[in-house]
């Protein structure tokens, strides 16, 4: 599996709420976002976080990581949480953070799946990959934010 990070740290915790800290909270109406711009938005901050550290370009691994962890998480938002109501990345020193909001309190889970059975294996690939991910449900409960980092350097 490509850039398999340390072992990592999961967090679950309630949001603030919106009219308190508005910058941290979902849109009330969905996003209107592919997963491809989505993609394109992530590349974008990977490369700018190489390069903020003297590097020509990012690793191709970690550019793949952080292509899959967003992937995941936008389709995720999709499929299982009532549609995409929140994006957001950016550079946080060596890494990048992804931010996925959607309208489901629900926290992702790894379901015990037989090996030959589809789908499932999602929100495993995005921990195998990350060096910590966050799920903060809303105190109204009408959504969450998952935020993924992703070592690029």
């Amino acid at each position: 599996m490509p850039g398999m990070s340390a072992p990592h740290s999961r967090e679950v915790s309630a949001l603030p709420d919106r009219e308190a800290h508005r910058d941290a909270s979902p849109a009330l109406t969905p996003l209107n976002l592919t997963g491809a711009q989505a993609r394109a938005r992530v590349r974008a901050a990977v490369e700018r976080c190489a390069a903020a550290h003297g590097l020509d370009a990012a690793p191709a691994v970690r550019l793949a990581d952080a292509e899959l962890v967003c992937s995941e998480l936008v389709s995720n938002a999709f499929r299982h949480g009532g549609g995409l109501m929140w994006f957001q990345v950016r550079v946080e020193g060596r890494e990048v953070a992804v931010e996925v909001g959607d309208a489901s309190s629900a926290v992702p889970v790894s379901p015990e799946r037989a090996g030959a059975e589809p789908g499932g294996f999602g929100w495993a690939l995005v921990g195998k990959v990350t060096t910590r991910t966050a799920v903060g449900t809303l105190p109204d409960g009408r959504g969450k934010i998952i935020t993924a980092w992703l070592p690029v350097c």
